[in-house]
């Protein structure tokens, strides 16, 4: 047995333990907080409320200076790209927004 695989395996004893030796209200907080890890191991890429406000925030410094209708365009071209990928993709049928 290689040292990681012996050191995963201290380290769920040690886990274990500890959680076995909680209260009722405190293993549910445990449960909640797995939970959560195991959602954020589902979606790794899903960027936080922060990042994505700051992302929002630099794009809107860089348009700043383009027109409404400018923007429309951009606003525009962007949602047909993202429309043409999800056809492509399958996750969305060719003709579905017309009928919305």
């Amino acid at each position: 047995m290689d040292t990681h695989t012996l050191a995963s395996q201290d380290l769920i004893r040690k886990a274990v333990i500890e959680v076995a030796q909680l209260h009722e209200n405190e293993l549910l907080v445990v449960i909640e907080m797995v939970d959560t890890l195991k959602k954020q191991r589902v979606r790794p890429n899903r960027a936080s409320a922060e990042e994505i406000l700051t992302c929002a925030k630099a794009r809107a410094a860089e348009t700043s200076h383009l027109s409404r209708e400018e923007l429309m365009k951009k606003f525009s071209d962007t949602l047909d790209s993202i429309r043409a990928e999800s056809v492509a993709k399958g996750t969305a049928l060719e003709g579905e927004w017309e009928s919305d």
